[in-house]
C-alpha cells in the first residue's frame, strides 16, 4: 500500500513539474480570445507588454505546449502573444583519439581525430501583450 501511494505521489510531482508554467507580469480580467504572433513586426496594433513566460525541456509536443501557453494567456487577460523558440547551448562535449604508426626505424607517423558537440536545449518564450 505504501508503494502505491509513493508511486502516485511521484507521478503527480513529475507531471506538475513537467507542465508547470512560470509567469512574470501583470494580470487583467480573463479574455476569451488571444491573437498569436511569431514576430514582433507582425503586431499592427499599439500594445504594452504585460508579462512573459518561458518553457524549456519537459514539453513533449510543441502544439500542446502552445495550447497551454494560450490558456495561461487567457487566464492572465492577454489580448495577444508573441511566440519565440530558441535553442541554447547548455554544455559542450569533446572526444578524441590518436594513433602512432612506426613503420620505419626513426620515423613515426601520427594521426589524431577529435569531435566537439554542443548540447542544446529548446526554449519556448511567450510575451503577453495588452492592446492600448
Amino acid at each position: 500500500m505504501k508503494k502505491v501511494i509513493l508511486i502516485l505521489l511521484s507521478g503527480m510531482l513529475f507531471f506538475s513539474n513537467t507542465y508547470a508554467q512560470k509567469y512574470f507580469g501583470k494580470t487583467y480580467t480573463p479574455t476569451q480570445t488571444v491573437d498569436q504572433f511569431y514576430d514582433i513586426a507582425d503586431v499592427s496594433k499599439g500594445y504594452t507588454v504585460m508579462g512573459k513566460t518561458e518553457l524549456d525541456k519537459g514539453f513533449r509536443s510543441l502544439e500542446k505546449t502552445q495550447e497551454k501557453i494560450i490558456e495561461l494567456a487567457k487566464k492572465k487577460g492577454a489580448d495577444g502573444i508573441i511566440f519565440t523558440m530558441e535553442e541554447e547551448v547548455f554544455a559542450t562535449t569533446s572526444s578524441g583519439s590518436g594513433t602512432v604508426s612506426k613503420k620505419k626505424e626513426n620515423k613515426a607517423t601520427a594521426f589524431s581525430n577529435s569531435t566537439t558537440t554542443d548540447l542544446k536545449e529548446k526554449k519556448i518564450r511567450a510575451t503577453f501583450i495588452k492592446y492600448k
